[in-house]
């Protein structure tokens, strides 16, 4: 095994935590036009290829941060799923 290289199973869970950027033409859909909530759309696929690449890249020498990220993600992927389908929770704010 090449020491650079996290284990396959790391591989995979980061894989299974960026999966749900391909329903990103359905958050585009539920998202208002001109709502602070289509800017985090817009910039949600970014973060979390960039975050998925972290993760895979820091599990050699920190592997804590790897699962800091990976918790990371699924926070805001359910935090934005939670804007999208209860636009009123932003206006509470």
């Amino acid at each position: 095994m090449n020491p650079g290289r996290p284990p396959l199973w790391v591989t995979i869970l980061i894989i299974i935590f960026l999966l749900p950027v391909t329903a990103f033409p359905v958050m585009l859909n539920h998202a208002a036009p001109g709502s602070e909530t289509l800017t985090f759309v817009w910039i949600y696929p970014f973060y979390m290829l960039l975050s998925a690449w972290l993760a895979y890249n820091a599990y050699a020498s920190r592997s804590y941060i790897t699962v800091v990220l990976l918790a990371l993600m699924a926070l805001s992927t359910a935090a934005l799923w939670i804007l999208l389908l209860n636009p009123e929770t932003l206006e509470m704010v």
